[in-house]
């Protein structure tokens, strides 16, 4: 197997500037980086991760931090994201390590022991939440973060998201000139995420380029009885543009156990369902997580200069 050293010989290098070019030292000219990993891969030359991140005391390794949410285990949306993020990360010879649990402290003690046990640098959270104890100590400490979700209105980090005001706005826009929707209303959670407010700018200002009356109804988790009462005091609505698909299909089903004989236009958002659970008159927006997944990779590990603050992944309207 060839070394260091074989490749040093055959440039006329030193051994030095052949590993700093290896390891993307910006020292090195761009040329001369691209010379040697060439010859390198000509001569079949493997690094030994563990040796090379044992000396920068940083494993090689990248943790994947999931938000305490009981849905997340079955949510295809996320493992779109872990299938672009694991892509880019095999790539760059990084394994992929998750941060999961019940509560937000059993998230927060694995995510400590990634940091000091494992020494663990890099982190994608699949979620971006205000106030969040996790996101705080990652701020705290020398690590590298960055969230699938743009922050909250006076905070800055790294982020991968989607337009969400447009992705709103189409939401309505295909219910309305798609379906022939004429009173969609917008069904949201209770949790006034970032992505939330975003999309519900884009229904209002759809609804208000309408000329349209909007109604807002934020969805509870386990209350059907407000989600019947709201349905029973709205017999205009021929529509929603719901969160997520979850609260979509929600808001579904309660109505057509109340109103069997009415039809309803759905929209829903993550392409997150099973077929088997919908039907013709649910539809779902596509937010791609396979190449957030990636993108979010591609900000970890960025190289430039200046360096990008985020990405914006297209999103990909019903047909």
């Amino acid at each position: 197997m060839a070394t260091i050293r074989d490749i040093a010989k055959k440039l006329g290098l030193s051994v030095s500037t052949v590993s700093r070019a290896l390891n993307d030292n910006q020292r090195i000219s761009v040329r001369t980086r691209r010379q040697v990993k060439e010859i390198a891969e000509d001569m079949g030359y493997q690094p030994n991760y563990n040796a090379r991140n044992l000396t920068n005391q940083e494993a090689n390794s990248v943790g994947v931090i999931f938000p305490v949410n009981n849905r997340v285990v079955d949510n295809i949306f996320y493992v779109g994201l872990l299938r672009g993020i694991n892509e880019q990360l095999n790539a760059r010879n990084y394994v992929l390590s998750v941060a999961v649990g019940e509560s937000t402290e059993q998230v927060l003690d694995n995510v400590k022991s990634m940091i000091t046990r494992a020494q663990i640098k890099r982190f994608i959270l699949l979620y971006s939440h205000e106030n969040d104890p996790v996101i705080e100590l990652l701020q705290a400490e020398p690590v590298a973060f960055v969230t699938i979700g743009k922050p909250a209105d006076g905070q800055r980090w790294l982020y991968v998201d989607n337009d969400n005001v447009e992705a709103g706005a189409d939401g309505v826009d295909y219910l309305m000139k798609r379906l022939h929707v004429d009173n969609p209303v917008f069904a949201e959670s209770t949790n006034n995420w970032p992505y939330e407010i975003d999309r519900k700018a884009g229904y209002l200002r759809e609804m208000k380029l309408a000329h349209k009356t909007p109604v807002i109804f934020p969805v509870p988790d386990d209350d059907e009885a407000v989600v019947n009462r709201f349905i029973e005091e709205n017999p205009q609505m021929d529509g929603v543009v719901a969160i997520d698909d979850f609260t979509g299909l929600k808001v579904y089903h309660r109505f057509k156990l109340l109103h069997p004989d009415r039809e309803i236009e759905v929209v829903g958002y993550n392409n997150s369902l099973p077929n088997e659970l919908t039907d013709q008159h649910f539809h779902s927006v596509d937010l791609n997580p396979n190449e957030m997944g990636r993108s979010a990779v591609k900000l970890l590990f960025q190289t430039e200069k200046p360096k990008r603050q985020h990405i914006i992944v297209s999103h990909t309207i019903p047909k």
